[in-house]
């Protein structure tokens, strides 16, 4: 099992019985780092930073059980919210999504990057593309989305 489907089969429970969701579980490398990033918020995608602080020592406890950094597969753990212009990598991303505002970096057919701004009006699971402004768009072509509405 790769080590961020672990991380979501680890964090999740403890987040959902404390009010909040998970948002996503990044590991990445950057230069010869291996990151791990546990993002999440409130159930209603906000989150304030007291929560955020009281729930965090729990959640190292949890990753230090599954000994990560003391394997050498992880270098660096961050925990915290998502951020308002969060990332859409997944179908529930999309899904919690629609109806709201995102920025789409997309690669054109000559190769060339350009960004969309737009209303998310569906995503298609089957297909893997998502509809912004009635533009159908492969998620192959995406290189980034970005959630761009911001609460009022």
């Amino acid at each position: 099992m790769r080590i961020e489907e672990r991380v979501r089969n680890r964090v999740e429970p403890f987040l959902e019985e404390n009010g909040c969701r998970l948002w996503d579980v990044i590991f990445e490398k950057e230069g010869a780092m291996h990151y791990l990033k546990i993002l999440f918020d409130d159930a209603d995608g906000s989150l304030d930073l007291e929560k955020c602080e009281k729930l965090t020592p729990p959640l190292n406890k949890l990753l230090d059980e599954e000994e990560f950094i003391k394997k050498g597969q992880v270098d660096i753990v961050e925990i915290g919210s998502p951020g308002l212009s969060r990332r859409l990598r997944h179908a529930e991303h999309f899904e919690f999504c629609n109806g709201k505002t995102v920025k789409v970096m997309k690669r054109t057919d000559s190769g060339k990057t350009e960004v969309i701004t737009g209303i998310l009006n569906g995503f298609d699971s089957e297909n893997k593309s998502v509809t912004v402004d009635g533009e159908e768009i492969s998620l192959k072509k995406c290189i980034r989305i970005n959630l761009e509405e911001h609460p009022k």
